[in-house]
């Protein structure tokens, strides 16, 4: 197999982990990323990026438009907007994004859109801080409390999370600390390119702003070491899932290394918890609860 198609693969069968996992610990998270309508979340196809592929494993229903589509959202109804690298929207699209998510919306960034969407609509918070990264994976830690809803089932200590970045990624310099939450960091990222931030959050208005360093959809992954080399099989089996589910993950992930459904899964699980915290977001405002 290509780079791609063993990455699709291992996003396939690690958003399958998340989506058994979730129906194991958590039901009535699964029964709400269930009930999510195409509607309410959109991602705009990015150049470089691809969120939508993301969507698709985890069995979000979603709705992809190109950056020409995008003023042209279903803004009233929408939740939960990703913009893929590099961002490059319209302004008609710019003009919309801002209000909407004063008004409560949840902006998922990542890579290039820091400095095309973020620092435009939202100065003063965060920004690119001149470098570009190089083409690796580094490992990352937790920059923020262990039991933040956003991070629950992503960083596990004792299976060391990979983050790749692509070749010219836009490290993160983040301008106002008081503001701007720092949820995972690399120590690797800070010593080679000057900015540690890997995933960071801000409220603004009434919403949020998530971006991520590097992409959502990962064209690959590195083996770097001997752990990292077994293979996908024994993820599964440390992860606590029943074993018939372990089984059958294990035969879908075929000759997949562990590197390679731990980069898949540590995204996976990300954007399942962000989609999940704007529905409770969203359900306590009508009154409800989820």
């Amino acid at each position: 197999m290509t780079n791609d198609e063993r990455m699709k693969r291992a996003y396939g069968v690690s958003a399958r982990a998340v989506r058994e996992s979730l129906k194991a610990s958590r039901p009535d998270d699964d029964r709400v990323l269930e009930a999510v309508r195409p509607s309410e979340v959109v991602a705009v196809r990015g150049s470089y990026d691809h969120c939508e592929q993301v969507l698709e494993a985890t069995r979000v229903p979603f709705v992809p438009v190109t950056p020409a589509e995008a003023a042209g959202i279903d803004w009233e109804r929408l939740e939960v907007l990703l913009v893929s690298c590099p961002g490059h929207l319209p302004q008609a699209a710019l003009d919309r994004i801002g209000p909407w998510v004063r008004a409560g919306g949840y902006l998922l960034t990542t890579d290039w859109a820091l400095k095309h969407v973020v620092e435009p609509l939202f100065p003063g918070t965060v920004r690119h801080n001149g470098r570009q990264t190089g083409d690796c994976v580094v490992r990352v830690e937790s920059a923020a409390a262990a039991d933040d809803p956003l991070l629950a089932g992503f960083l596990e200590s004792d299976r060391d999370p990979l983050w790749w970045l692509e070749g010219s990624s836009y490290p993160i310099e983040v301008l106002d600390p008081a503001r701007v939450r720092v949820l995972v960091s690399s120590r690797e990222v800070e010593e080679s390119w000057g900015a540690s931030p890997v995933v960071v959050t801000f409220e603004e208005g009434q919403g949020t702003v998530l971006h991520l360093l590097s992409h959502l959809y990962l064209q690959r992954s590195d083996v770097r070491g001997a752990r990292d080399a077994r293979p996908a099989s024994v993820y599964f089996a440390e992860s606590g899932l029943c074993a018939d589910t372990v089984a059958c993950l294990a035969a879908a992930s075929g000759d997949l290394v562990l590197s390679e459904v731990r980069s898949a899964h540590t995204k996976s699980r990300l954007l399942t918890n962000a989609i999940l915290a704007q529905k409770r977001r969203v359900s306590s405002r009508k009154g409800g609860t989820v």
